[in-house]
């Protein structure tokens, strides 16, 4: 795995979006989480959803005094194309003998 770099970012910035009430209890929040190593894992720090939400999320966590780092996985097309089964099915796609071939190669 490789740990994808990030540019910092400070979640005062946000606060007229947010509101000074949501700014308060995530600070309050991450008081909870300290001391805890937070590891997100996905398969591309690019292109799609999740990849653009960590950009965010992790340099905001880092901000608040959290332990947080952001993990790409390395691996073949086959690997990666049964995570991606995986994924689907878990959110409601069926599952039939696509998976049972990609679970077993």
């Amino acid at each position: 795995m490789e740990e994808v770099a990030v540019v910092p970012k400070h979640l005062a910035d946000y606060r007229s979006i947010i509101g000074q009430a949501a700014y308060e209890e995530l600070q309050s929040f991450s008081k909870l989480l300290k001391g805890k190593r937070i590891a997100h894992v996905n398969a591309t720090s690019y292109g799609g959803g999740v990849a653009e939400l960590l950009h965010s999320i992790v340099p905001l966590m880092r901000d608040l005094g959290l332990d947080v780092h952001w993990y790409v996985l390395s691996g073949t097309n086959p690997f990666f194309d049964a995570t991606k089964a995986i994924h689907n099915a878990l959110q409601g796609a069926p599952a039939g003998p696509s998976m049972t071939t990609l679970m077993s190669s």
